[in-house]
Order: structure tokens, then C-alpha cells, then sequence
């Protein structure tokens, strides 16, 4: 056996080998490319359907309608450009063409899609360059839902948890009060508010500024949020709690006399560090107001002038004894 296949190769290579062979191989292989190139090298016709889609990159749940979902290209080129556009059509599911690009006027709920701009996008598509092609139809009519929109106020359900002896000096406050929605005017009117996402911040101790998440149903396919986020800013001071006794005064009716148990309250606040020696106890004051009538056992204790930058925490104590005096 071993025998057979030796002489069989020895045979092979006596003819592989053969000059006349060679030529021979040679010659068919050039010919074989030269009648390639010839049939490459002329003009050809090509006739392809592929589906075309519409889309918003700014509102994607924005819906589209079509007079035609397909399109006809027929392409007039040398063989060469054809088989490159061949290949490249057979992974090209479908030709999807953003409307940003065109500034359609969205309030129209409808438009005639020049030619031009269609013959880019599929030059863009295929990758063919310049090669010439005809597209049918030659108009596409686009029709949508009318978009509107609306300003809808925004409300803020973030929580802040500063870390002691620190403290949010105001409520955090949101970059936008109102935020603009899209949609259709029986949508539009459904919505009268907006709320960011319900979470709390928590070990805070300096100034932040965050983006924050807004609720919003993005499953709708009639309304669109443009701004999902907004920024939210935080501001943080450092606060310490002082204690200060504040006199208190009466206010009676015409004839009336009392006295008061005990004649002063312990007033405890808290005040941010950069304010506290902006405090004077002599400005704050505290009274009661006595109804005699109605005979009531205490009477409580009214602080007022209270500087806006602190922030009373308790009256020590909140009601006071008295004795009617003749």
C-alpha cells in the first residue's frame, strides 16, 4: 500500500512539475481573471427593497407612520460596485433615520421628506460613495402625533441627614421649579405635578451639589420628559446650641394686675457658628397674654423679635404659674 501511494505522488509531482503543465495552470488563471475583471469592469443593474423606519433621538417614544415602510433602490454601476453593495445590503436590515436631523416642526403632525435627504441617508447606509441610485417613491409623506408641551412644577422629596454638629441651613433647593413635558394635549392635561425620586442623603457635612432622579412613567408613548435629572444644591453650616434666660412680661386686660411664676424662661436655640456672636439676648423677648375670664390654670409663653438665623429648640418652662393681684 505504502507501494501505491509512493508511485501515485511521484506521479503527481512528474506532472506538477512538467513546464508545459505549469504553462498550462498559469494561462487558465489569467484568463479566469481577465474574464473576471472584463465582467466586473461592466455597467450592471441592481434592484433592492429594504425597509425604512423613522425615530427621535430626543423623544423616543415619539411614534412615526409612514405612506411607505419600504422603499426600491436601483442602482446603474460596474460590477465591482454592485458586488460591494451587495454584501453590504445583506446586513443591512433596514435603513432607521433620526428626524432630528431634519427640524421638523413637531406641532405639524406631518411632513414630506425631501429626496435628497433620503439619498444621504442611504448613501451612508450602503457605504457606496457617489455611485449613482434612484430611489422610489420619490416622496415619503412622515405623519406623527402632534407634540405640545407644558411647564409642570417640580417637587422636591429629597430628605438631608447631616452629620453633627453640622446641619442643612435651608431646605435643599432644586436648580428648576418647572420642567418642560411633551406630549399630546389629552396626555398634557393629565399631569399636574412632577416629583423627584423619595431618598434620604444622609452623613452630610459640607456644601453638595447633586443630580437627582425625577419619578416619571417613561412606559407612556404619548409623553416625554426631555430633563430626567436636575441638580439640587445643599448647603451645610456648622451649628452649636446656646441657652439664654429671657425676662417675661404680661399683657392685661384694663384693671387687671398679676404676677408671674417664675418671672423669666430659659430660651435654648440653635445657631450656625459664623452667626453666634450676632445673637443678643436683650433683643429677644417673651410674654403672656392673661384673659382673667377665662380662668385658665397657666398661661403660655409667647417668644417674639426672634433673630431669623437661629432656631429656637425649647421654653424652659412653656407655661408659667400667676396670681391675680388687687
Amino acid at each position: 500500500m505504502q507501494t501505491n501511494s509512493k508511485k501515485k505522488g511521484n506521479a503527481l509531482y512528474k506532472i506538477l512539475t512538467n513546464a508545459k503543465v505549469r504553462i498550462g495552470i498559469i494561462c487558465l488563471c489569467l484568463s479566469g481573471a481577465l474574464w473576471l475583471f472584463v465582467a466586473l469592469g461592466k455597467t450592471y443593474q441592481y434592484n433592492y427593497s429594504i425597509p425604512v423606519s423613522f425615530f427621535s433621538s430626543d423623544n423616543p417614544n415619539q411614534q412615526f407612520y409612514c405612506s411607505d415602510s419600504v422603499i426600491d433602490i436601483h442602482i446603474t454601476s460596474s460590477g465591482f460596485d454592485l458586488l460591494t453593495s451587495r454584501l453590504v445590503f445583506r446586513d443591512q436590515k433596514s435603513i432607521d433615520i433620526d428626524v432630528n436631523k431634519l427640524s421638523l416642526n413637531m406641532q405639524s403632525g406631518n411632513a414630506k421628506i425631501p429626496m435628497g435627504f433620503i439619498n444621504s441617508q442611504v448613501y451612508s447606509t450602503i457605504g457606496m460613495g457617489k455611485v449613482p441610485i434612484e430611489i422610489m417613491p420619490d416622496t415619503l409623506n412622515l405623519k406623527w402625533n402632534k407634540t405640545y408641551s407644558k411647564q409642570v412644577p417640580l417637587i422636591n422629596r429629597v430628605k438631608v441627614e447631616c452629620v453633627q454638629p453640622f446641619s442643612s441651613s435651608e431646605q435643599p433647593k432644586l436648580e428648576k421649579d418647572f420642567l418642560e413635558l411633551e406630549g399630546t394635549r389629552e396626555e398634557l392635561r393629565k399631569i399636574d405635578t412632577l416629583y423627584t425620586k423619595e431618598m434620604t442623603l444622609k452623613g452630610i457635612n459640607r456644601d453638595l451639589f447633586v443630580f437627582v432622579p425625577v419619578e416619571f412613567d417613561h412606559s407612556s408613548t404619548n409623553l416625554n420628559l426631555p430633563m430626567s435629572i436636575v441638580g439640587m444644591s445643599i448647603n451645610v453650616k456648622e451649628y452649636t446650641e446656646n441657652v439664654v434666660s429671657i425676662p417675661v412680661s404680661a399683657i392685661v386686660g384694663k384693671n387687671e394686675k398679676i404676677r408671674l411664676f417664675p418671672s423669666s424662661v430659659k430660651v435654648r436655640y440653635k445657631v450656625a457658628m459664623e452667626d453666634f456672636n450676632k445673637v443678643n439676648p436683650d433683643d429677644i423677648s417673651a410674654y403672656v397674654i392673661t384673659n382673667l375670664e377665662k380662668k385658665k390654670k397657666k398661661l403660655r409663653v409667647i417668644l417674639k423679635d426672634i433673630p431669623e438665623f437661629i432656631k429656637v429648640l425649647s421654653i424652659d418652662p412653656p407655661k408659667l404659674d400667676y396670681i391675680i393681684q388687687k
